[in-house]
């Protein structure tokens, strides 16, 4: 039961923390002038709701994991193919693509080893 703790207890805090990056990159697109339609403004919105889901439900974080982790790759790869970025949206995009794929993949840790012990997710019957 311990572990159990500390397992949901390490998904909720990097589920904060990608939530908080999430916010992070709509306001930075706020403040860098690019808008509300740009790449970090979007991928911001989709990276704190999802994040959200993951800290309100923790039978759900392995497909949240995954997401937040296919977006922090998103971020890191995207200055490749955009041209013309500022030094400033370059690194932040790096650094948030680190910080997104870094919670992601821990959380993913602390998920993918709770499913061996027959902790029953999904229906809380099951638990």
């Amino acid at each position: 039961m311990r572990e159990q703790e500390t397992q949901n207890t390490q998904v909720k805090t990097a589920s904060g923390i990608n939530a908080l990056a999430g916010l992070w990159l709509m306001l930075s697109s706020y403040f860098m002038g690019l808008g509300f339609t740009s790449n970090e403004f979007i991928v911001g919105i989709i990276v704190a709701v999802v994040s959200l889901v993951g800290w309100y439900s923790i039978e759900q974080a392995p497909w949240v994991s995954w997401v937040n982790g296919i977006l922090g790759v998103w971020m890191l790869v995207t200055p490749i193919f955009v041209t013309g970025m500022t030094a400033a949206v370059l690194w932040n995009s790096i650094i948030l693509g680190v910080v997104i794929l870094t919670m992601a993949i821990w959380a993913g840790m602390s998920s993918s080893s709770t499913m061996g012990h027959g902790q029953g997710h999904g229906h809380p019957r099951m638990r």
